[in-house]
This record gives structure tokens, sequence and C-alpha cells, in this order.
């Protein structure tokens, strides 16, 4: 498995105007389609189960720069039979099953050295989130 950084140029014919950029926690910034919250800014590849990763990673990517609320709702509502993650779980058992699968994740990031920064710089503040739901 793969955890890969999709750089912004060139991404379906995107323009600048269609992203929005976040700060991340080590300083780099990075750029976030405004539309496309599935499929970018990172791929999970490697195996069948790649593309709902990709997506459940980029969802969660996505909400960095939203409201702890939205968090909460998100958490609230998730279903991902992937991570054992059911409709009458707690929120904290659902962030600790969500904590456990990006941990895992990390040590797959692939690309040159700025990429895998940013890739674990994401996930990194992705952890960082859910943990202030235990």
């Amino acid at each position: 498995m793969h955890v890969i950084w999709k750089r912004p140029d060139g991404f379906q014919n995107a323009l600048p105007d269609d992203f929005r950029r976040i700060a991340l926690s080590n300083g780099a910034h990075l750029w976030l389609h405004r539309h496309e919250l599935d499929w970018y800014p990172f791929q999970v590849s490697g195996d069948w189960e790649g593309q709902d990763q990709t997506k459940r990673l980029n969802r969660l990517v996505n909400m960095l720069d939203s409201p702890h609320t939205s968090w909460q709702s998100y958490l609230e509502h998730v279903s991902d039979d992937d991570l054992d993650i059911k409709d009458n779980q707690s929120i904290v058992e659902v962030a600790q099953s969500i904590i456990a699968w990006i941990g895992s994740l990390e040590r797959f990031a692939k690309g040159h050295t700025w990429e895998i920064e940013i890739v674990r710089c994401a996930l990194h503040d992705v952890l960082e989130i859910l943990k202030s739901f235990k």
C-alpha cells in the first residue's frame, strides 16, 4: 500500500481558483480542491480497498480547517464496515477506530522527502483533532 500526495498543478485541469489553502501544523500549506473532496489531495493505492481508503482519508483531510462541531457531526454519523465502526458506537469508539487506521497509514507515505512530510503532517493533524474526542 502507498499513500501519495497529488500535486495541485494539472489535477483535472483545475485552475488556481478551484483550490483553497490551509496551514498545517509544520508551517507548510496544503492546497485542497474546493469541490473534489473524495479524490483530492491524497491517494491510497496498492490493493482493492484503495478507493474506499482514499475517500475516507480525503474526507478527513478536507475537514482539517473545519470547526470542532463538524468533526463531531462526522463522527456521530460515520459508519464503516472496513474499520468495524457500527451505528451504535460512541464518538470515542469511532475516533479510536479512525485513529488506529490513520496511524497505520503513516509508514506508507511515498514520494519525495517534502511530499512525504506533507502527507505525514496532514495525517498528524487529523490524529490530533481525533484525539481531542477521547
